[in-house]
Order: structure tokens, then C-alpha cells, then sequence
């Protein structure tokens, strides 16, 4: 197995630690704002960091390039995974944008949840504000989870659909 690979294990119960995610709020924003750029189709991304400790924000192209459906760039995802490595960090989260529906888990959305260790962070564009909801998914069970703004310290963020295509990609 890859480094890189999620590990196949079975979820143990969460630590109250792990029952949120905590953000750098100028992370959250950049999300957010991510969504917005890629409507009318699902935008996604990945956040990295220790713990449920965000320290870094991924702005990835969806490679489905759907309105309904996400999927991290594959280039992007290893792309992200192998710095996060280097670092010492993890992937902590997920994150998609719902266009049209409210911040929970879809079918599909739970069908194709393979990471048990990760959050899986939810922005619905439906409405006036954006809404944000964290969630854990595993085999097929949902739960949901606290998320912190933290604006107390910033995190660094990356747009890889720029550097991809800058790239060549």
C-alpha cells in the first residue's frame, strides 16, 4: 500500500477533540468563496492538517465537472496528499459545495465516502449566505460534527486548479 492510500481501518468511538473540525477563518472564507467561483457546478477541495487542526486549505478542480457531482482531481489529490506528507500533516477533510440543496450528506454523496477518518465539510449555495456543516461518514453511517472558525491564527491556503494549469495540466 501507498503511503498516500487511506488506510483501511475500522472507526473507533471519537474523542471529543474529534467530534470537531477547527478552521482558520481566513481558510473558511477562501473556501467559501471557492464554491461560489466554480457555480453553477459542485466545487471541492481538501483541507490538511493534524487532529482535526486545519493548517492549510486546497482549492482542487472537480473532476466531474457536474452540477450535482464532485470528485477530487486525482493530479490534484496526490498532489496535495504528498506536500501535506511532507509536512507531517494528513488529510483532516473533504470539503464540496451543494448549489441548490442544504449541507447534508446525499446518497451518493454517502456512497462514495471511502475516507472514515475524514470530515466531509458540506457548503450549501442555496439561499442568501452560504452554510457550511461537517460530517462523518462511515459504512454508510452519518454523523454530524461541530465546525470552529478560528480567528486567532491564519492558515495558508492553495488554489491547484491555477498550478495545474499553469503546469500543463
Amino acid at each position: 500500500m501507498l503511503w498516500w492510500t487511506r488506510k483501511q481501518r475500522r472507526a473507533a468511538p471519537l474523542t471529543a477533540a474529534q467530534r470537531r473540525i477547527v478552521i482558520p477563518e481566513n481558510v473558511y472564507r477562501r473556501m467559501i468563496n471557492h464554491c461560489y467561483e466554480e457555480r453553477p457546478l459542485e466545487a471541492c477541495g481538501l483541507l490538511v492538517g493534524e487532529a482535526g487542526h486545519v493548517a492549510a486549505g486546497y482549492a482542487t478542480d472537480n473532476q466531474e465537472r457536474s452540477p450535482i457531482l464532485y470528485r477530487v482531481d486525482d493530479r490534484q489529490l496526490l498532489a496535495a496528499a504528498e506536500e501535506a506528507h511532507q509536512q507531517g500533516r494528513e488529510i483532516v477533510a473533504i470539503y464540496h459545495s451543494h448549489v441548490a440543496s442544504e449541507p447534508i450528506p446525499s446518497r451518493t454523496d454517502i456512497a462514495q465516502a471511502t475516507w472514515p477518518e475524514a470530515f466531509y465539510i458540506i457548503i450549501s449555495l442555496k439561499g442568501r449566505r452560504p452554510r457550511a456543516r461537517a460530517w462523518r461518514i462511515v459504512d454508510g453511517q452519518v454523523s454530524e460534527h461541530l465546525i470552529v472558525v478560528a480567528r486567532h491564527f491564519d492558515g495558508e491556503w492553495y488554489d491547484l486548479r491555477k498550478a495545474v494549469r499553469t503546469v500543463g495540466g
